[in-house]
């Protein structure tokens, strides 16, 4: 079984993370199966949203700490280094993935499994389901990119809260405060998750596309450059189309 299976439905993509138990912890092998699923969804122009599915019952209850792989790799410090910024690399590919991406979330989604499901753009979370975020109680800081996705989420005083008191968010606290955008009954994520891929497919693609990287861009304060060849680019081709 592959650890990441796509299935493909017109130009709607479901991408489901499934280990095979070890309440779908995120190994090195799994983390490298999410980031090549990622690469090979950003090189499918067919596909214009994506959605991000666990398993029927869990999303990721974060790192697995018993897989060595991640932390000491041979003990060269040189694979050391580049297998512990594995997560980072993965949940960076799905945030700049060209296509709308969708996290269906059913039970727990917790540290690197919880900053998955940030690096999307929108979040489905079921009743039942919920995110925390240890790391600052375990001693570290929210890695992989976390801190500023959860922070523009919502907001640095409410991030500061959850982080250091290791709270856990329900699925209508989550939408409540903006880190979740819709609820599903339990076991309903993934159904509801598609059926929103649908309407955002249905916009043009490549308005679709541009909109993502402009908005995104823009958040992250480099955008004039992108933004202003995206829009190059979209007037010739309406040039083109109508002429």
């Amino acid at each position: 079984m592959k650890i990441v299976e796509i299935e493909r439905a017109g130009t709607i993509a479901v991408a489901r993370y499934d280990r095979g138990g070890k309440a779908n912890a995120l190994s090195l092998a799994a983390i490298e199966a999410l980031t090549a699923a990622a690469a090979e969804l950003e090189a499918d122009t067919t596909v214009r949203v994506v959605v991000l599915a666990g398993t029927p019952t869990r999303f990721s209850a974060g790192v697995d700490l018993k897989d060595e792989a991640l932390w000491r790799p041979d003990d060269d410090i040189s694979a050391r280094h580049h297998a512990m910024a594995a997560g980072g690399r993965m949940s960076e590919r799905w945030r700049r993935l060209p296509q709308a991406v969708i996290a269906a979330v059913e039970g727990p989604a917790i540290g690197g499994g919880a900053i998955l499901a940030l690096a999307a753009d929108f979040r489905v979370l079921a009743d039942g389901a919920f995110f925390r975020f240890p790391e600052v109680r375990l001693g570290m800081t929210l890695g992989w990119g976390g801190l500023p996705l959860l922070s523009a989420l919502v907001g640095p005083a409410r991030a500061k809260r959850l982080l250091f008191c290791d709270e856990t968010i329900s699925a209508a606290e989550a939408v409540a405060m903006g880190l979740a955008d819709r609820r599903a009954p339990q076991g309903g994520a993934l159904d509801a998750a598609r059926a929103w891929a649908g309407e955002i497919a249905a916009c043009p693609p490549l308005a679709l596309a541009m909109t993502k990287r402009a908005l995104d861009g823009s958040a992250g304060g480099n955008w004039a450059a992108a933004y202003e060849a995206d829009q190059f680019l979209l007037s010739r081709l309406v040039s083109e189309a109508t002429s």
